[in-house]
């Protein structure tokens, strides 16, 4: 696959994670207030730069029809790495994953002092709009915790619904929690108006 272009929204750039992200990443996935509705508790740091690791290989070994790429979430006005977002149809790309056709799935995560500024929400809709354009997708997925209300607000914000409800018995990854999965159809956001659609985010590359 070529290399990514960046995303550049009003006032973020989201661009592929790299190794000189470790510190800030380090900082996210360290941090107990910023992985709380996470499927993971705090990583150390050695654990972190093994999913970072990780991550780049996916990314790396990545192709248009199979994918699986981290983004670092960057403020435009300082450079600062304030979060972090995934896009992926596969777990270990350039292998099929366990989704359908045209299905796909993102990720995002913003550090607490970044909280209610409307980061998050510019976040997932430029990498909606990067699913749907850039990879041709025609249903993406997200997964959130019942108790993570603000998360699931934005979603719906963004025009998601409720998919598939999971119990807290069904939970697979140790924190014993009920979650949601959310879906978004293209079919729905062309006709929006979502936060990410007819506000095209400024300067979005492609």
């Amino acid at each position: 696959m070529q290399p990514l272009s960046s995303i550049v929204t009003e006032r973020l750039e989201l661009r592929p994670l790299t190794e000189a992200d470790a510190d800030a990443l380090r900082g996210l996935r360290g941090n107990p207030d910023a992985v709380r509705f996470l499927s993971h508790q705090p990583l150390s740091a050695g654990k972190t730069d093994q999913l970072l690791a990780d991550l780049l290989t996916r990314a790396e070994r990545s192709t248009a029809a199979c994918f699986h790429v981290g983004w670092a979430v960057v403020l435009r006005s300082s450079g600062a790495m304030i979060g972090d977002g995934r896009t992926w149809n596969t777990a270990e790309p350039p292998l099929p994953g366990s989704l359908p056709d045209r299905y796909a799935s993102l990720g995002y995560l913003l550090h607490p002092d970044h909280h209610g500024k409307g980061y998050g929400t510019e976040t997932a809709a430029a990498l909606v709009r990067w699913l749907f354009t850039e990879r041709g997708i025609d249903t993406i997925y997200a997964g959130v915790y019942e108790a993570n209300t603000p998360s699931r607000r934005l979603l719906e914000r963004l025009g998601f619904v409720r998919d598939h409800y999971f119990t807290a018995n069904q939970d697979s990854h140790g924190k014993g929690l009920a979650s949601w999965r959310y879906r978004l159809d293209r079919a729905a956001w062309s006709a929006g108006p979502p936060y990410g659609h007819n506000s095209t985010p400024r300067g979005s590359r492609r």
